[in-house]
Formats: C-alpha cells, sequence, structure tokens
C-alpha cells in the first residue's frame, strides 16, 4: 500500500454509496470507488458544490466512460 501523506493537491473529502468525494487542487470531483460500501448521508455542501462526476461505463452517455463538469459540458472518455 502506498500511503500519500505528501500530497498537498489532493485529499479525500467524503464517501457514500459507492462513490467519493475528492478535491484535486481546486477542483471537487465524484468518482466510483466498488470499495465504499455504505450508504451514509451525503451532507457535506461540497457533494452539491461539486466541479465534476465521472460516470463508469454502465451510466455513460456515449460509449465509454463520461465525465461531466458542471457549467462546462460533457467529455466522453473511451477505454
Amino acid at each position: 500500500m502506498w500511503i500519500a501523506d505528501n500530497w498537498k493537491e489532493y485529499e479525500v473529502i467524503d464517501c457514500s454509496n459507492g462513490e467519493k468525494l475528492e478535491r484535486w487542487g481546486d477542483y471537487i470531483l465524484v468518482r466510483p470507488d466498488p470499495q465504499v460500501i455504505w450508504d451514509t448521508r451525503k451532507t457535506r455542501k461540497e457533494w452539491r458544490r461539486k466541479n465534476g462526476h465521472y460516470h463508469r461505463s454502465k451510466k455513460a452517455v456515449v460509449n465509454g466512460s463520461s465525465l461531466i463538469f458542471h457549467n462546462s459540458g460533457t467529455y466522453t472518455i473511451r477505454i
């Protein structure tokens, strides 16, 4: 296991229901994480103020996965 204790630009803020809320520099993103099996209430304000939301291929807009930036549009990532 790698410990990322020197990362200044990244932090896991919260997680719930298969998703984690992360900060990458100035951006707040929601990404799937299959290890998050608990379903706690998403009470942190960052859940509502996220800059982007990554969806795996089963929820993709077009073939592949999608990363939706709020107020900027949808980007599809084909893997």
